[in-house]
Order: C-alpha cells, then sequence, then structure tokens
C-alpha cells in the first residue's frame, strides 16, 4: 500500500483509503439504481456526505479537526 501527499498540502492519502472510498461509492450507486433506476443527484451526494462527516456524535466522529457543516460537489 502506498499514501502520497496531496498537492501542495502536508495531508496524506492512500490506496487503502481510497479503495474503501471508491467500494463505498460503488454501493451508494448500486443501490440508488436498484431503488430508483438511476445514480445520485449531485445534491443528494451533498446530503449524504454532510450527513456522515457533519454527524456529532463521538462514536462516529472521522476527523480529530471537527465535524463538517457544508460540503459543496462542483462539477467539470
Amino acid at each position: 500500500m502506498g499514501w502520497w501527499k496531496i498537492q501542495g498540502t502536508e495531508h496524506m492519502i492512500g490506496d487503502v483509503p481510497l479503495d474503501a472510498l471508491g467500494d463505498a461509492v460503488g454501493a451508494i450507486v448500486t443501490e440508488y439504481q436498484s431503488a430508483f433506476g438511476r445514480k445520485p443527484t449531485k445534491p443528494e451526494w451533498e446530503a449524504l456526505l454532510r450527513t456522515v462527516l457533519g454527524n456529532e456524535l463521538p462514536e462516529f466522529s472521522c476527523m480529530d479537526e471537527g465535524v463538517v457543516g457544508r460540503i459543496s460537489i462542483e462539477l467539470k
């Protein structure tokens, strides 16, 4: 497994976390396709991420810095 810095920062990302996130995205897409016949929309992704990353319960904390208050996805 490899780790590397995010360009221009001291923050790190790696193969295993990226694979886990990719698997989670695939599972979410599969659920939406099964339930609604489509992939999640941009607002749905933002709400999903905000709900998970913004959870204030200590057992669900995923960052030392705090919880996320806002998610904004920019499309290409």
